[in-house]
Formats: structure tokens, sequence, C-alpha cells
């Protein structure tokens, strides 16, 4: 009994978090899920210049062009990119945060993109 107890308030924990989650309207979540799919697209065809474009002064200090480039290994190593299997978003401390799973033929991608007001990339994070 105590397990089913313990199952049902996980359950309930788990449905709240969730719904915590969900403050961002439908347009909104279209427009930065796109436009973190293309930052996507961008990396997987080495454009790594076009990304690095498109932060805020912030990233562009702390992330040149060269560092990025250290990615191209890894995300050679994901195979061929297939798709963009899950996607979430959520707005947090002014930022939108857009995270993707990218199912790739040997491996798969998480990526979180987070977007400042004006548009630009705030966070990139590949894991």
């Amino acid at each position: 009994m105590r397990k089913i107890v313990l199952l049902v308030v996980s359950a309930l924990l788990m449905l709240a978090l969730v719904a915590c989650g969900g403050n961002v309207d439908e347009a909104t979540s279209e427009k930065y899920v796109s436009k973190a799919e293309d930052v996507i697209s961008l990396l997987n065809e080495g454009k790594y210049g076009e990304v690095h474009d498109m932060f805020d002064n912030q990233m562009k200090v702390g992330l040149s062009e060269e560092q990025m480039e250290q990615l191209t290994p890894i995300i050679e190593q994901s195979g061929r990119f297939e798709k963009v299997d899950k996607s979430s978003i959520e707005e947090k401390d002014g930022y939108y945060v857009v995270v993707l799973v990218a199912k790739y033929s040997d491996e798969n991608r998480i990526y979180t993109i987070s977007f400042n007001e004006n548009d630009e990339i705030a966070g990139l994070y590949i894991k």
C-alpha cells in the first residue's frame, strides 16, 4: 500500500512540474522552436560564422567562432542528421529556453538554446 501511495504522489508531483513549465503561448513556441531548428541546421552544415552572428554581445565575447569549430567532431560522430525528435520551450527570467532532441543516425544530441528579448542567442549547449 505504501508503494502505491508513493507512486501516486510522485505522479502528481510530476504533473505539477510539467504544468508549471508550459508558460509559453503556441505562436511564441513555434517561433522559437523554428529559430532553434535553424541554428541546428547551421551547426550541422558547419556554418559557425552564421550562428556566431546570431549571438548576443556576451556570447560573442564568451564563445569565438574558432572555439565553435570544436563542435565539428562532436556533430560528425553523431552521424547523419535525421530530424528533431522532441522539443520543449519555457520562458525563464526574460529568456526563451528551447530544448530540442535531435536524432542522428548514430547518436542523439540534446540542444539547449536560449534567446533574449532581441531574438539573439544568449545560450547554446549541446549534450
